[in-house]
């Protein structure tokens, strides 16, 4: 297979898909809730042909609904924005009389470019200070049908329905990954409700919550008097979902034991009652479900390979929330709704004045840049704090604690994105630079900074050399070398040469760090890597 070389020389496989990407728009915050999710389709733009973008025109629809808005918001201007398609780029062009646009929180007065990889995870669009838009691509498959109760509008959501939509009728097992509060067990009702087994209730086990010593009496059933305690014949979970469909989540943390005896169940379809020496025959449909990194427990031999290979007849990758950043405002305003009016507060999004519009508007803002490491479970949480917070209070505000843990957060990400791999195209602020209130961004520089090097001009001896001269701050060295921050988060990414945090190992840092007894300066000058970078991996990996 032929590689591309990119221009920073990194070589790339040639994908097998030759498909082109389509685009849409979504809202991801709108004074009126209701439009927030709403999504318009630019088919068009495969043929030619621009779009234009105004206070009256597309119409954006709500998915799965015969409802239509327009944005209109008399802040936003008639003259129109106009996204063009661009040798796999799209060209985005405000009317220079017409609304005030940032891109990825930077203000953008002529010709903006944006690209396929910005495209994939959302590119966020704020009009007038007062809308939000996510403009997104999406692959040329045929849209589902079905919503299969799972919001959201996003290529990753999009590529679940679909993979429902495929093998929910047929009756082969299916391994469902992701991270944890992803909402695995969402996608294994999905799967049961659109199944011929959907007559019967599906039964979801946690298996890592199943004591050792009870694994294999509660999945396969035990007889009276088998063990101390049991009283009477006992059916396990397998024998109660006979016609159906059983959910095995945390099946990563399945004991050495409860694998064995998995794997005989799946390749017989029989179980053997803990004290029986008769063999059930069973009919069920197994959905397993997992956070763990399976590979590296292959690897380990923690998990067993054979039992790998028959729960994966079907595989089902769920991606992290931050990666579907066209439902996040959707979702938020989903769960929002649902908390306030649980606690009859619907005021609080219903009667808006002035000053909960723009807070609201920096709070949706601040969750587009948060990368919700908690995802799906995380955002529901902290949709009911922020609902209980307001509860009797006589006006909108965010508790403190959900305040800062955006604006920390998303002020780390800049630094951070050199050990996560999600570098900008060279005319995007580096990831992050969105957090700062609005109120500041209005005063623009009244003397801008020269302009910038093309990182192209750039030699590797003296990427290095900044590097070692600002001691691997990644922001001072941008300064250094007169390049955004985004630039040299990409010219990193492709030099090999240029040591990232992520690239070394457990037992390197955990030695370097009782070398130099925790001192970070020290380690910095000893592995020559960002500080901030470093003092994350330390704590992702709990050293020390």
């Amino acid at each position: 297979m032929s590689n591309d070389t990119t221009m920073w020389g990194a070589e790339r496989p040639v994908s097998f898909s030759s498909q082109t990407s389509l685009y849409a728009v979504t809202i991801a915050y709108h004074s009126d809730w209701k439009r927030i999710g709403a999504t318009v389709y630019l088919d068009d733009l495969a043929k030619g042909r621009p779009f234009q973008l105004s206070r009256l025109e597309p119409e954006f629809a709500t998915p799965y609904s015969k409802d239509r808005y327009c944005l209109d918001d008399r802040y936003v201007s008639r003259k129109p924005i106009t996204i063009e398609q661009l040798n796999g780029r799209l060209l985005i062009t405000p009317h220079p009389e017409g609304t005030e646009v940032r891109i990825e929180g930077s203000h953008v007065r002529g010709p903006y470019y944006v690209y396929e990889e910005q495209l994939k995870e959302g590119v966020v669009l704020e009009l007038a200070g007062r809308i939000i838009l996510v403009i997104h691509s999406l692959s040329p498959d045929r849209r589902s049908g079905h919503m299969h109760r799972m919001l959201g509008v996003s290529e990753g959501i999009e590529n679940i329905r679909r993979s429902v939509d495929r093998v929910a009728d047929l009756n082969v097992p299916v391994l469902i990954r992701g991270e944890t509060g992803t909402g695995k067990e969402l996608v294994a009702s999905a799967l049961h409700n659109a199944s011929p087994r959907c007559t019967r209730p599906m039964l979801a086990v946690n298996v890592g919550a199943i004591p050792e010593t009870l694994a294999i009496s509660e999945l396969f059933g035990a007889k009276k008097g088998a063990f101390t305690g049991a009283t009477k014949d006992k059916a396990g979970y397998f024998s109660q979902a006979n016609n159906s469909t059983l959910f095995l989540d945390e099946i990563g943390d399945a004991s050495d034991e409860v694998q064995v005896a998995l794997l005989r169940t799946l390749e017989t379809s029989e179980v053997r009652p803990v004290g029986s020496s008769d063999v059930l025959k069973v009919d069920v449909r197994l959905v397993a479900a997992t956070d763990a990194d399976l590979e590296s427990k292959l690897e380990s031999q923690d998990f067993r390979n054979p039992l790998l290979q028959r729960l994966t007849g079907f595989e089902i990758w769920i991606p992290r929330l931050a990666q579907r950043k066209p439902d996040i405002g959707l979702l938020l305003s989903e769960f929002l709704r649902f908390e306030f009016d649980a606690i009859a507060e619907q005021r609080h999004y219903q009667e808006l004045d002035p000053t909960s519009e723009m807070l609201w508007y920096q709070f949706f803002r601040h969750a587009l840049a948060f990368h919700w490491p908690g995802n799906i479970r995380q955002m529901r949480n902290v949709a009911r704090q922020v609902a209980i917070h307001n509860r009797l209070a006589s006006f909108t505000s965010i508790p403190p604690r959900v305040e800062a843990m955006l604006l920390e957060e998303n002020q780390r990400a800049a630094e951070e994105a050199a050990t996560g791999h999600q570098f900008e195209s060279e005319n995007t602020p580096a990831p992050g630079s969105v957090i700062h209130h609005y109120a500041h961004e209005q005063n623009d520089d009244p003397n801008p900074a020269p302009q910038r090097r093309k990182p192209s001009t750039i030699e590797e001896t003296e990427l290095m050399e900044a590097l070692e001269r600002q001691r691997w701050d990644l922001k001072n060295t941008a300064e250094d070398l007169n390049i955004s921050r985004a630039a040299l988060y990409k010219m990193i990414e492709a030099n090999p040469n240029v040591r990232k945090a992520g690239d070394i190992s457990v037992e390197e840092l955990t030695h370097c760090y009782e070398q130099c007894s925790g001192d970070l300066e020290m380690m910095v000058s000893q592995l020559q890597v960002s500080k901030a970078a470093l003092k994350r991996r330390i704590k992702e990996l709990a050293i020390g």
